[in-house]
């Protein structure tokens, strides 16, 4: 890894791109777009905007074509740090700094190979930058996407998920669901709970029905999950029951699953559960991204980071996801293979610097058995 590199990856972690930061995820975006235009290449940006998040789509040719071969995705918003964090350091051989592990070092070194293969590969490359992944993906790889019919062949998301001891690329990810459910009663007195009835107990009673049927595990599972990320109220009295309740799910479901892999099996899932309940905002509904074992692009991508790292790379599944879920709405094969770390959203975020080698290393081999 050249020391300019290194150099430029600390630059973009300096930046402030959190999504309450409009005005450091505009610098992040436009800290990647001068990137690009440094190489000197003819190189076509095409920019998109929405509710305030940029994003672009970098590629070579003039007008954008049908469907590319290749995209490489990447994000350079962060979740919020302390004020050292946007202060990158190397110790120890280690990278540390906000976001160096998801995903600011991978963009840099996509972003990098992009350039130096964009005029010699013999098929269509693309570049995909957002700025609002960590917000939910909704204003960029999705408005791309989904809105504005961007297609690939195959994607590689350079989003985080490998430790350091291990090998592994994400060939698979499990669909979110991201809802709100209401519950509707009456208030009363607290000292007089039989006056009225508690939407809350009503919420408790919801989320015991839901623990039946998918139980909290205890450590990694291929199964689908379903999590209660929160439980509230508009009441703020202490002597009064609250007379509606909202509980807050966050599902991650595999494909098939007789009650989450559809909007109306998930409707019918949760009237049955409570016929009261009441579905009053999906934040997210995406469904599982599959890249085949057998696609030609992942066995490359495969081989060369085995032949950089010596090691057997296991196709694995996530259970969380990246932006390339919205590939999967589409139908499009997605992976996700990102530079090595620890401590993802931690104060400690680090990547090794060996590992940012042998990611560049990686992409290089993977784009040169094209040629």
């Amino acid at each position: 890894m050249t020391n300019q590199l290194i150099d430029k990856i600390k630059q973009l972690i300096a930046i402030e791109s959190t999504a309450d930061n409009p005005k450091g995820l505009r610098q992040a975006y436009d800290f990647m777009v001068d990137f690009i235009k440094s190489s000197g290449k003819t190189i076509t940006i095409e920019p998109f905007e929405r509710n305030g998040k940029s994003s672009f789509l970098a590629y070579r040719a003039k007008t954008r074509p049908k469907q590319f071969d290749l995209i490489f995705n990447g994000h350079v918003d962060v979740v919020p740090g302390e004020a050292q964090q946007y202060k990158a350091l190397v110790k120890d051989n280690k990278l540390y700094g906000r976001g160096v592990y998801d995903m600011k070092a991978a963009a840099v070194i996509m972003a990098d190979i992009f350039c130096q293969f964009i005029d010699k590969i013999p098929f269509s490359l693309a570049l995909q930058i957002v700025t609002d992944e960590e917000s939910g993906g909704k204003n960029g790889t999705k408005l791309q996407v989904v809105e504005h019919g961007v297609r690939a062949d195959f994607v590689i998301a350079g989003d985080c998920g490998r430790a350091t001891d291990t090998y592994e690329i994400a060939n698979r990810a499990k669909g979110a669901i991201l809802v709100e459910i209401g519950f509707q009663g009456q208030s009363a007195h607290g000292a007089y709970p039989w006056r009225g009835e508690n939407a809350a107990i009503k919420a408790h009673r919801f989320i015991q029905e839901i623990h039946t049927h998918y139980p909290t595990p205890s450590e990694h599972t291929e199964a689908s999950t379903v999590t209660v990320t929160g439980i509230t109220t508009k009441e703020t009295a202490h002597n009064k029951t609250p007379g509606a309740a909202v509980v807050k799910l966050d599902a991650r479901y595999t494909i098939g699953d007789p009650n989450l892999s559809d909007r109306k099996k998930f409707a019918a899932f949760i009237k049955n559960l409570d016929p009261s309940a009441e579905i009053l905002t999906f934040h997210d509904f995406s469904p599982p991204y599959y890249a085949d074992p057998k696609n030609p692009s992942l066995l490359r991508l495969k081989a060369a980071a085995e032949m950089v790292e010596g090691q057997e790379f296991d196709l694995v599944q996530r259970n969380g996801s990246s932006d390339a879920r919205f590939y999967g709405v589409v139908g499009n094969q997605a992976c996700e293979f990102g530079v090595a770390g620890e401590h993802q959203h931690a104060d400690n975020e680090y990547v090794p610097v060996k590992a940012l080698d042998d990611y560049r290393e990686t992409l290089q081999r993977f784009l040169q058995a094209y040629l």
